[in-house]
């Protein structure tokens, strides 16, 4: 009897348990062939093993890692290099929500206001509160736990080398991770009326690599987002830092503006338009704005959004259900007086295709080419181009 009544009770809690769990795996399949610096074959195969759990009452957790093989060929007498394994951790977090409040701790997703500052995952907590006086939102991340190449935290030079540096996973796995720094944020959003949104954010940067020199930094930026139509959305954004680096203090601030519109048509289209900008200074120890982010702003341009201006035009259509296309045009800017004379980089072109005829398959063709000749910073550089493919299956 005691034998039944255990055995049932462990029946009937993993059948509890299978309700409110659950797992999979995502298998991508990556291939990219390049002419930047110089041409290049890639292909990446990752494996993306994930498990979800709902407890009820607003209490849930996620867990994912992801499994990448890196291999390139150079040229093809030199056939493929040795493929570089790539360990991380995704998207993991413990999350509480309910009416008017939610909370979130592990390897979550945040972006600041404008998206200048910080983008992608970090580790840490973030709080979010609805109350009669607008949305409060708060939390504290840190970076030296990321993947360098996912992250991209380059605030220094000292960011760059270490960056730089070749890793493995005997004495150099230090190299691995990101450069060490924590940074904590508030935001506020308040709707004016229907059709304006107003926030407000504050965030604040901090050095813990224990160098001679680290970099401490604040800042201070407000977006608004107007609703003239309901078909179109109008965000004016500003922001502002203040650094300390090496014992000197310097200042840099930034501009957003952007435009986007479902088009009146039958082809279920949109239309972006935006511009962004960030200052920079001539043979400054500290250029004008330092994003801890330093994500590229082109799908092959290089250059993060530090002392530079950008202009970007995107069109988006669903062709039919399961196929989408965008193309895209951006044009770079530098902010600054260099020695290499003028300030205009060129423009880039790109344009892709999705297909997701189920849910569990998506597949994605793109291409382009950023054209140093449309502007004067070296225009008389080659043209660099892109191919990218992937086929990402979800079980």
């Amino acid at each position: 009897m005691k034998r039944f009544l255990c055995l049932s009770f462990i029946l009937l809690f993993a059948a509890s348990f299978a309700f409110s769990a659950d797992f999979g795996l995502l298998i991508d399949q990556k291939l990219e062939t390049e002419k930047i610096e110089n041409q290049l074959l890639t292909y990446t195969p990752a494996v993306t093993p994930w498990f979800s759990w709902n407890g009820g009452k607003g209490v849930s957790l996620y867990l994912s890692a992801v499994l990448s093989l890196e291999y390139k060929r150079t040229d093809a007498a030199s056939g493929w290099h040795d493929p570089f394994i790539i360990p991380e951790l995704g998207r993991s977090a413990f999350s509480w929500r309910n009416d008017t409040m939610s909370f979130e701790a592990g390897r979550i997703n945040y972006q600041d206001a404008c998206g200048f500052i910080a983008a992608g995952l970090f580790d840490g907590f973030s709080f979010q509160a609805v109350t009669s006086g607008g949305i409060i939102s708060a939390g504290v991340f840190y970076t030296g736990l990321l993947y360098r190449e996912t992250a991209k935290i380059i605030m220094t030079q000292e960011d760059n080398g270490d960056y730089a540096a070749p890793w493995d996973f005997s004495d150099n796995f230090k190299y691995y991770f990101s450069s060490k720094r924590l940074f904590a944020s508030v935001r506020w959003s308040y709707p004016l009326s229907e059709m304006i949104n107003l926030n407000a954010q504050l965030l604040a940067q901090f050095d813990l690599n224990g160098r001679e020199q680290g970099i401490n930094s604040q800042y201070a930026q407000i977006l608004a987002d107007l609703y003239p139509a309901g078909i179109m959305k109008i965000s004016l954004g500003a922001l502002f830092e203040t650094m300390q680096y090496g014992g000197e203090f310097g200042i840099g601030f930034g501009a957003l503006a952007r435009f986007s519109m479902d088009l009146p048509t039958s082809l279920n289209d949109s239309l972006n338009l935006a511009f962004k900008f960030t200052s920079g200074y001539k043979d400054a120890k500290m250029p004008g704005f330092i994003p801890i982010s330093g994500v590229q702003q082109g799908m092959i341009f290089t250059e993060g959004l530090s002392g530079l201006a950008v202009i970007g035009l995107d069109y988006d259509i669903m062709i039919i259900k399961s196929l989408t296309a965008q193309a895209a045009f951006k044009y770079f800017i530098r902010t600054y007086e260099a020695e290499s004379g003028g300030g205009l980089y060129g423009g880039e072109f790109w344009a892709s295709l999705a297909w997701q005829p189920f849910n569990d398959i998506r597949a994605a063709l793109g291409g382009g080419a950023f054209i140093p000749a449309m502007g004067n910073v070296n225009p008389d550089a080659d043209m660099m181009w892109k191919i990218s493919a992937s086929v990402i299956l979800s079980f």
